[in-house]
């Protein structure tokens, strides 16, 4: 099938705008976190709609849920306007909080929103207990209502697989051409993975299968695990993927990771992912991106290389989920979420589109 989309590389070159979604007032239902953001463009609002993940609510018990705003872009500068969590038409069907939404897309399309099977499909990290899971909402329109399936897309894996501790910060495509729906998910494992020595209890990014009429996807496996380099951005843990489609043939894949290894899940159960996270590429020359795939050996930024202007607007610990926007005028514009744990902040950069 011919992209109407091709990335020649990866951008190198970025423009900093700083703070883009600021948190939300002391009680509000973003007053700790604005993150991991998710960019398609609404026909009915003639918008960016970004959906994102927030947390807020009182100090001492702080909720998740999942969020949007309204992008307008006038020149270089952004309009943002909040609009609060997204409404579900049956709110029961959520296993406990969900955060860490994505709206599945066409691949082939930056930005467009599939409908796999004539609906929308949101995908959501919930909570099943102590563990995740990936949920699917279906909506006829972007700005709801949304139905839920309670039954997970995707579940946890028996106790001794690379994801028999959580399956979470979903993304996904729908290919038209295959009728099928990828999704990647971060599987985080309960017990030492012998096959990954470096990093025992790192995460790794994985992929489903799943026809539109499917209710559960099919899991294929790892796709990218920890890199076996001691030091190497990407060899403590891998997290979410963002596709693109390479000129000529292959795939382009952002996603974030770091070189620092989780603890065991008995001394630390619920920091799985420790500081930096940091985004990077991968490529794969294959014509379906499930495997192949070969990381780059340096990240987009590097916490420990904060210029002055960066340090002072507070960014650091941190670089969350990384979304590159790719507009309908072909701009791209990346977003991501920085700060300490808890108390993050949206930003965004324009990147020079390279040729």
């Amino acid at each position: 099938m011919q992209s109407e989309f091709h990335l020649l590389k990866p951008p190198a070159t970025y423009q900093r705008l700083g703070c883009i979604l600021p948190r939300g007032a002391p009680g509000t239902f973003d007053a700790h976190v604005t993150g991991d953001p998710c960019v398609v463009w609404d026909e009915s609002a003639k918008a960016y709609r970004m959906f994102y993940f927030a947390q807020g609510g009182d100090d001492q018990k702080p909720g998740c849920c999942n969020a949007q705003a309204l992008i307008r872009i006038h020149g270089d500068q952004l309009q943002l306007e909040k609009l609060g969590p997204i409404v579900y038409r049956n709110q029961d069907q959520l296993l406990d909080s969900a955060h860490k939404p994505w709206i599945i897309m066409n691949p082939y399309k930056p930005a467009e929103p599939a409908r796999p099977d004539g609906r929308i499909w949101l995908l959501t990290a919930s909570h099943k207990g102590p563990h995740k899971v990936v949920q699917v909402a279906k909506a006829d329109d972007l700005a709801g209502p949304w139905d839920v399936q309670r039954e997970p897309l995707v579940d946890v894996g028996p106790d001794d697989a690379f994801d028999g501790y959580h399956a979470d910060s979903p993304t996904g495509w729908y290919f038209p051409d295959r009728q099928e729906v990828l999704i990647f998910y971060k599987g985080y494992p309960q017990v030492p993975q012998r096959d990954q020595p470096e990093s025992l209890w790192g995460s790794s990014l994985a992929v489903a299968s799943m026809a539109p009429t499917d209710a559960v996807a099919r899991k294929l496996g790892k796709m990218i695990a920890p890199v076996q380099r001691h030091g190497h951005w990407a060899s403590g843990w891998v997290g979410p993927m963002q596709l693109f489609p390479s000129a000529g043939s292959g795939w382009w894949g952002m996603f974030n990771a770091s070189p620092t290894s989780p603890a065991p899940v008995e001394q630390s159960p619920w920091m799985r992912e420790p500081a930096p996270s940091q985004a990077g590429w991968a490529f794969t020359s294959e014509a379906l991106p499930i495997t192949g795939w070969q990381v780059q050996d340096q990240p987009i930024l590097r916490v420990d290389r904060l210029t002055e202007a960066e340090a002072a607007d507070r960014e650091g610990v941190n670089f969350w989920r990384h979304h590159l926007a790719v507009l309908r005028d072909g701009r791209m514009l990346l977003l991501y979420n920085s700060g300490p744990y808890g108390h993050e902040r949206m930003f965004g950069r324009w990147a020079e589109r390279p040729t």
